[in-house]
């Protein structure tokens, strides 16, 4: 079996799905979810609310809307060529960006919850662990993706990507404000960050999903 360059274990993982239970993910999500549970109903109405809830930063987000819900309808496709897919046509016919994380977020929220959310920090933690071993793939996404699997491989974990996603979204935080502590970064992961730097006791869960980073960080 494969080894990771920066190991990553699977209590670390477990730490991720308790940190992120408490209260990282949007109780409105939850109910678009519940209260529409087929991926084609209320498509413009999900895609406007994760796009201020997540702060995707989609400028034209109802004609956004409007192209994802035509194109949703026009397909049958649940996998990561779906996010590729999206990304370039409302690229091409809508905004001329590249929205991956709005379109990966929509895709795993309300498409296919095993499609993994890309954004930076959860694409470069990936990297980070995989060293020269990671994908070669053009497309990002796919690129992504096939990382993720490798992740999960090499590592020997029993998770989903929904857990994954935790802790790369966490770490990658993490990572970037340990380089540069004035970084932008999550408003409430900053004070969690301060208080676990503070007093390494009270931040158990944080403390655990870290690991090893919360003595050095290296890259």
């Amino acid at each position: 079996m494969r080894t990771l360059v920066q190991p990553l274990t699977q209590r670390q993982i477990d730490a991720a799905s308790k940190f992120w239970a408490d209260g990282w993910e949007s109780g409105e999500l939850a109910q678009l979810k519940n209260a529409f549970p087929d991926r084609l109903e209320a498509i413009r109405v999900k895609a406007i609310v994760l796009n201020e809830l997540y702060g995707t930063n989609v400028i034209a987000i109802h004609k956004v809307a409007k192209r994802l819900e035509e194109l949703l309808k026009e397909t049958s496709t649940t996998g990561p060529l779906l996010v590729e897919e999206l990304v370039e046509d409302i690229s091409k016919k809508v905004t001329g960006r590249n929205h991956y994380s709005f379109v990966s977020k929509f895709g795993h929220f309300f498409v296919n919850s095993n499609l993994p959310i890309l954004d930076s920090y959860a694409e470069e933690m990936a990297a980070w662990h995989l060293g020269q071993a990671q994908s070669r793939n053009p497309k990002r996404y796919r690129r992504f993706c096939e990382n993720v699997e490798m992740l999960i491989e090499f590592a020997g974990l029993t998770c989903d990507c929904a857990k994954l996603d935790a802790y790369l979204w966490v770490a990658g935080e993490y990572r970037s404000w340990s380089k540069k502590r004035k970084r932008e970064i999550s408003s409430g992961l900053k004070r969690r960050f301060e208080g676990l730097q503070n007093d390494p006791e009270s931040e158990p869960a944080l403390r655990d999903l870290l690991g090893p980073m919360c003595k050095s960080f290296s890259y």
